[in-house]
């Protein structure tokens, strides 16, 4: 009876737990949630931030170098073989079969050239550097969500207008039959209708696969788990992110660009860093001065049996001036690579720069043009939407051909899904134009 117990309740634990692991979590996301959880969730955004944080630590490190050094040895010997002096015939052994040595010492570098001041200089550029791109990448990673989430809006739309071209497709086909059996429709009609609804289904299948895979996508940026359900809150409708920025020319947000694009300060704090490397080069042509202090206790001993009374004490101050004077060239050498870094740094900022003006300007006039399409296509539409509720009604009279309503239906499907296409556009340039001049953050700050 005990067994028959034990086996239901390990029975019903692993059923349960089969059934928790089934259970899918519903989420639902809107812009401003995709937004939070870029920023919080992110796995290679968190890596860079590991990477500032690190060089946090590179900082202190450099702070370091200016603390003395205090240390502790401890030496037992066995003296295998004693030195033997010979003096006028006769020999002499010097030492102990046993040696037992404690020492504290404390050093302290005096000057190092410069060398170390240069050193947190370039740590504090570099951690500049590293602050900047990680704004960067926050505006990156951003953006890429933005992307996935409007994405799957569009993705979304297309599945609906596909559906919706399924099932006018179906009612024409419905229509044209009866019209048909009844012998005022032809056989051609007919094939036409029924090769126009069979032609719907593989974009239908396409738009649904499309809409799941653009779902498992965001999951993943946002380290969601891709067996939860993802309900996108949004629909697809047109954004105003630029706000006063949509009326600034185009030389107003280069200048805006080159003032506060995170990827240029960035480079600019590494060109900083590389130029204190050239003075930490030169540092290397000073001498080294550095003072040093220590206490001793040995104990010479014929046996191991030791005590704390047979050590002698002795103190020790130094002070030692090391300047290697001439080592083969290499200190001018890496004197001349330091400057070869900086003259290639300044050529990478250069080209960075020249790089993001065009990057500017050709967001510039993308939002523009994505703009000017909107008010198109959303015109398109209109036309499109009312020429086929014509083409329907004539048909329907007679006065029409089905080749005519097929055209019509056709006009109207690809208007809508250029036109859902055209405010995908619209929003994400107004985003990558942001991103451009560096104030992608004002959406979330």
């Amino acid at each position: 009876m005990r067994k028959i117990s034990i086996i239901i309740f390990l029975f019903t634990v692993s059923f349960g737990s089969l059934i928790a692991q089934n259970e899918k979590n519903i989420i639902y996301l809107s812009l401003d949630e995709v937004v939070t959880q870029s920023l919080n969730e992110n796995l290679s955004l968190k890596s860079k931030i590991l990477d500032y944080e690190s060089q946090n630590l590179e900082v202190l490190k450099s702070y370091s170098t200016f603390l003395p050094t205090f240390s502790y040895q401890g030496m037992f010997v066995k003296n295998v073989e004693l030195p033997v002096f010979v003096f006028m015939g006769q020999s002499f052994t010097v030492g102990t079969p046993y040696t037992f040595q404690h020492s504290l010492s404390l050093s302290l570098p005096v000057f190092t050239g410069g060398a170390r001041i240069f050193n947190i200089s370039a740590q504090k550029s570099i951690k500049k550097s590293l602050a900047e791109e990680l704004k960067g990448k926050e505006a990156e990673t951003v953006l890429n969500g933005m992307q996935s989430y409007y994405g799957i809006i569009l993705a979304q739309s297309f599945f609906e207008i596909a559906s919706e071209a399924v099932k006018v497709a179906e009612q024409n086909l419905t229509q044209v039959q009866n019209q048909y059996d009844a012998g005022v429709a032809t056989e051609l009609d007919l094939q036409r209708a029924k090769a126009q609804y069979y032609s719907t289904l593989p974009k239908l299948e396409s738009a649904k696969s499309s809409l799941r895979i653009s779902k498992q996508q965001l999951k993943s940026f946002l380290n969601l788990s891709l067996e939860d359900s993802l309900v996108v809150v949004d629909s697809l409708t047109t954004k105003k992110f630029l706000k006063e920025i949509d009326n600034i020319t185009l030389t107003e947000l280069k200048q805006l660009g080159l003032k506060n694009k995170h990827e240029l300060l960035a480079l600019r704090h590494q060109l900083d860093a590389t130029n204190q490397g050239e003075y930490l080069s030169l540092a290397n042509f000073a001498p080294k001065i550095a003072i040093s202090a220590s206490v001793d206790h040995q104990a010479q001993m014929e046996d191991i049996n030791v005590s704390w009374n047979d050590y002698i004490r002795s103190k020790s101050i130094a002070l030692a001036v090391n300047w290697p004077i001439f080592e083969g060239g290499s200190k001018i050498i890496e004197w001349q690579k330091a400057k070869i870094r900086s003259d290639q740094m300044e050529l990478a900022l250069k080209q960075f720069e020249d790089q993001s003006e065009l990057f500017i300007e050709q967001s510039y006039f993308k939002y523009h043009e994505a703009s000017s399409n909107l008010e198109s296509l959303q015109e398109t539409l209109k036309q499109s939407n009312e020429s086929l509720r014509i083409s329907n009604l004539l048909y329907e009279q007679g006065m029409s051909t089905q080749l005519d309503v097929l055209n019509a239906q056709l006009l109207y499907i690809n208007s809508k899904i250029d036109y859902q296409q055209g405010i995908y556009d619209y929003n994400i340039s107004q985003l990558k134009l942001l991103q451009s001049i560096g104030k992608l953050n004002t959406i979330w700050n």
